[in-house]
Order: C-alpha cells, then sequence, then structure tokens
C-alpha cells in the first residue's frame, strides 16, 4: 500500500514537474541561439597618401578623437598654398578691375560731356553754310550792280559823255564787289569743310562713347560681382577652404571610443580614400541577438529584462533589455517568380517554428564581450523601460 502511493506521488510529482517545466518554457523563452554583437565601423581616409605616422596597434582601445595615423601632408600644405596665392591674385585682380572700370566711368562721363558739346557745335556750325549764303547773295547782288553800272558808262567814254575817273571808280567798285563774292564763297567752303569736320568729330565721340559703355560693362563682367557677392572671390576662397579641409583630412581621428581590430598595415603603406585601413568597434554598447522560435515571441515585449550568460563565461551573469524584436527572415519558400509566388511540393508532416532574431541590449558588459562569441538568453521579470 504505501509502495503504491509512494509510486503515484512519483508519477504526480513528475507531471507536476513537467507541467512546470512547459509553463516556464512557455513564460520565460530561453535560446542558446544567441551571439554577441556590436556596432562597428571601417576607418577610410578622405584623401590619398602615404601613413608616415600609426599612432595604433591592432586591438588596441582608443578613446574618441585619438590621433589613428597621419596621412603625407606635404602635399596638400603646398595645395592650400597655392590656393591662398591664388586667392591673393583674385584679389588684385579684382581690385584691378574695379579700378578700371571706375576709370571707364569716367570716361564715359567725359565721352558724354564731349558729345554734348560736339552736338551743340554741329548745330552751331550747322548755320555757317546758311549766313554764307545769305552773305554770297548779298553780294551777288552788289557785284551785280557793279558790273552793270560799269557795262552802261564803258561805251560812253569815247563819246566823252563821261569822264576817265568815273570809268575807274566804277572799275574798282566791280572789282572790290567781286572780291568780296569770292571772299565769301571761301568762307562758305570753309564753313562747309569745318562743319564736316565738327560732325566727323561728334561721330567720333559717340564711339569713344560706346567704347567706353563697352569697356565699363566688360570690367563689371569680369569683376563677377553678383548680389553684393564677389563670384571670382568666392570661388578662390572656396578653393583655400577645400584645400583646409583636405589638409586637415590627412590627421585622422577616433569617431568613438572602442577597440582597433583587423588592422594589417604599417608606416609607409598608401592610403586611398574611402578604402578601409582597418576596422574599429564601438564597445560602449553591446547587443546579444538571440533567435527565438516564433511561438515564443509574444512572451518576448521590448523592454523586457533578459539574463544573458556567454558560454566562455557561463557563471558570470549578465543583465540585458530586449530593445526589439526582428520583423522579417528570409523565407525559404514562397518567393517570387516573373512576378507569381512560387510554393514548393512537399509532402513533410512537421512544421518548425520559424525563428526571428531579438535584438538584447547588454547592461552591464565587461572585457569578455567579443563580437560573435554564443551566448544564451532568457527572458525573465515584466516590463521595464529600454535604455538607449
Amino acid at each position: 500500500m504505501i509502495g503504491r502511493v509512494l509510486g503515484i506521488g512519483i508519477i504526480a510529482a513528475a507531471a507536476i514537474m513537467v507541467v512546470v517545466t512547459l509553463v516556464q518554457w512557455e513564460i520565460r523563452p530561453q535560446t542558446d541561439d544567441a551571439t554577441v554583437r556590436a556596432n562597428f565601423v571601417g576607418i577610410a581616409p578622405q584623401v590619398n597618401g602615404h601613413i608616415v605616422e600609426l599612432h595604433v596597434r591592432d586591438n588596441q582601445l582608443v578613446k574618441e578623437g585619438d590621433l589613428l595615423f597621419l596621412i603625407d601632408p606635404r602635399p596638400y600644405k603646398i595645395a592650400l598654398e597655392r590656393a591662398r596665392a591664388t586667392l591673393a591674385l583674385t584679389r588684385k585682380e579684382v581690385d584691378g578691375l574695379k579700378n578700371s572700370a571706375a576709370t571707364a566711368v569716367a570716361g564715359i562721363s567725359k565721352a558724354e560731356a564731349q558729345l554734348n558739346a560736339s552736338a551743340s557745335e554741329v548745330t552751331s556750325r550747322e548755320m555757317d553754310p546758311v549766313v554764307a549764303d545769305a552773305e554770297i547773295a548779298r553780294l551777288e547782288a552788289q557785284f551785280q550792280n557793279a558790273d552793270d553800272h560799269l557795262k552802261r558808262i564803258e561805251p560812253l567814254l569815247p563819246q566823252q559823255f563821261v569822264t576817265a575817273d568815273r570809268v575807274d571808280e566804277a572799275r574798282t567798285k566791280r572789282a572790290s564787289a567781286l572780291a568780296a563774292l569770292e571772299e565769301a564763297r571761301a568762307r562758305k567752303r570753309a564753313a562747309i569743310a569745318t562743319l564736316a569736320s565738327t560732325r566727323a568729330q561728334h561721330i567720333a565721340t559717340e564711339a569713344a562713347l560706346r567704347q567706353a559703355r563697352s569697356q565699363r560693362a566688360s570690367a563689371e563682367d569680369s569683376i563677377g560681382q553678383y548680389e553684393g557677392i564677389n563670384a571670382r572671390i568666392a570661388v578662390a576662397e572656396a578653393a583655400v577652404h577645400s584645400a583646409e579641409l583636405d589638409l586637415s583630412y590627412c590627421e585622422v581621428h577616433a569617431p568613438f571610443t572602442g577597440l582597433v581590430v583587423s588592422m594589417n598595415i604599417s608606416n609607409g603603406a598608401f592610403a586611398r580614400a574611402g578604402a578601409e585601413v582597418f576596422t574599429m568597434v564601438d564597445t560602449r554598447t553591446w547587443y546579444v541577438v538571440a533567435n527565438f522560435r516564433e511561438t515564443q515571441l509574444r512572451h518576448i515585449p521590448a523592454g523586457a529584462p533578459v539574463d544573458v550568460y556567454l558560454q566562455s563565461q557561463p557563471s558570470r551573469h549578465f543583465r540585458g533589455t530586449v530593445v526589439g524584436l526582428g520583423w522579417a527572415v528570409l523565407p525559404e519558400n514562397g518567393t517570387s517568380v516573373n512576378g507569381l509566388p512560387q510554393v514548393q511540393r512537399s509532402l513533410d508532416w512537421i512544421r518548425l517554428a520559424a525563428r526571428f532574431p531579438i535584438r538584447i541590449k547588454v547592461d552591464n558588459p565587461d572585457d569578455s564581450f567579443r563580437i560573435g562569441a554564443s551566448a544564451v538568453a532568457t527572458v525573465s521579470g515584466s516590463f521595464r523601460p529600454v535604455a538607449q
């Protein structure tokens, strides 16, 4: 009787243990399919050149801002000096162009004044031929009267109806009238020539004004001034800033506190812009990526506490917090082919639960954490806020 009771008790205890284990397995999900992770970046220079100073070694811990290595700065110093010299020369050129523009403006003012004066001179000279024509008409009339008078009295001299003195006086008047008429005609020709010369000077002044305006426009365009900014100087200043930036890139500093890994170079190596020289692991934050079955995900909310054990340190307990659940894994079946789903035929009677990665932030990591190390993660306790 006692043996039967003892056997039943053992069976009941075993059943209870199985039930408790299954319940614990459901509400406290656990997996040994977990890997230690940390963020890491490849350290690559932004300029080309030979490494002349190397201040780190493989697996060394460096602090944020520490100098990692130095690329030969001499070519970039020369480029900076060249850019500064070009900037100084550009400023001198712009000053010279501004002076040229000011000279052109003064030339325009002078040419405009000369043009106005020449226009007035042309207007004034245009009246001289008119006045000369009037004078010629008057003198022609006087000459005609004197000539007619001489022609009337000359035939009377042989008959002694007039004296020789009167004939000589008439001849003198006719000669004086003719001389005055020729002089007036000469003045007209001179007035016409002067008018033509004045008009030519006026045309030349107009051409000089157009040239001065063209010189001013060319000088203003060459200056490169636009909305309060001189484009020529701005380009030269940008070249100086670019050269300064390239020179600063010769010094490569640690972007964060972490470990130097995968280092296989030494002094004298040629570093290329954008090509990784080595890798830095961000040791400020460690994570464990644990793969849980999809049936367990409902018991793993974000912010849940996690017990973490490393297989290299099985007796050391670490605390963690669920940061987030994975939302996608690559399916084995059901992919699309030419826009249509492809479902393979299968006679499997057992469907294995898919596993999804859970990202767990470790709260108290130590020096034993390494990327890729195996871990065991057990979700336990209740929700608590995630510390980022």
